[in-house]
């Protein structure tokens, strides 16, 4: 069989964001997401993953969107983050420790909120940038927590709580999915062989987590993020019951990053 996590970046960048994931767990395939502590919807992602256990939540770890939770005077400018490309520019005149300090803060905040969480990523994968890296060791260090196994991680680091994840795979990220001028329903021959050609890179008896970014759009999703109206395509993808059958048809079993462990030992 091939083992498989269906993750969703950015619970709590707001309600059309939440209620987009919350569907496609629900009504469709996703097992798992990650949540932004810092943005307007974190309250209710929050509320909702308490009243959804059975969906593995994570920290999806913010320093490119939205306000820092500490007072960080290198991190951001005027109470928010930097842009990725800005800070990208600025990142060698940041502190490091400012930088750890409002990580383990956005972390935090969920504990105290009661959430257990599953495991950690970031927004724009900046946990994997390698002036980052000696930051992401630290954090999974101190929470005992594996991180999302992106871009070589763990050829550049030695974590020690990883999963055996050993696949990372954009699901979505197609011509035909991300064409917005076109329906799933109008285009769907299209878009079920973009989604084949990844689960053919899938492999027996190895763990995959193919990301997603589900939503229904709202006005915070249309004004301040550059993919947006895209978004409710997943949805539908994701809910749709010949995807599902093609999973099926695929030999592929579904997991979250904090079942997949108890799932292997059994």
């Amino acid at each position: 069989m091939k083992k498989v996590i269906i993750n969703a970046d950015d619970f709590g960048y707001s309600s059309g964001v939440n209620r987009g994931i919350l569907e496609s767990f629900k009504n469709g395939l996703l097992t798992s997401t990650t949540l932004m502590a810092n943005m307007p919807g974190a309250s209710e992602a929050i509320e909702l993953a308490k009243a959804y256990p059975a969906l593995g939540v994570g920290c999806h770890l913010v320093l490119t969107c939205g306000c820092p939770l500490t007072k960080g005077q290198t991190i951001a400018s005027d109470g928010r983050f930097y842009n990725l490309q800005t800070y990208q520019e600025k990142r060698s005149t940041m502190d490091e420790e400012e930088i750890f300090e409002e990580w383990c803060t956005q972390i935090d905040f969920l504990l105290d909120q009661g959430m257990t969480l599953t495991h950690l990523d970031s927004h724009h994968h900046v946990h994997t940038f390698p002036e980052n890296l000696a930051i992401t060791q630290r954090i999974s260090e101190r929470y005992q927590l594996p991180f999302r196994n992106a871009y070589g991680l763990e050829e550049a680091l030695s974590l020690n709580y990883q999963l055996g994840i050993t696949g990372f795979l954009d699901l979505m990220n197609y011509p035909a999915i991300r064409d917005i001028t076109h329906s799933f329903e109008n285009r769907k021959d299209e878009c079920l062989k973009e989604l084949q050609a990844v689960l053919d890179q899938l492999k027996d008896h190895e763990v995959t987590e193919l990301m997603v970014h589900p939503a229904f759009v709202d006005e915070e999703l249309y004004y301040h993020s550059s993919f947006n109206i895209g978004r409710i395509k997943e949805v539908a993808i994701l809910c749709d019951e010949t995807v599902s059958q093609m999973f099926q048809e695929n030999g592929i079993q579904l997991y979250h990053y904090g079942n997949i462990g108890d799932m292997e030992k059994g």
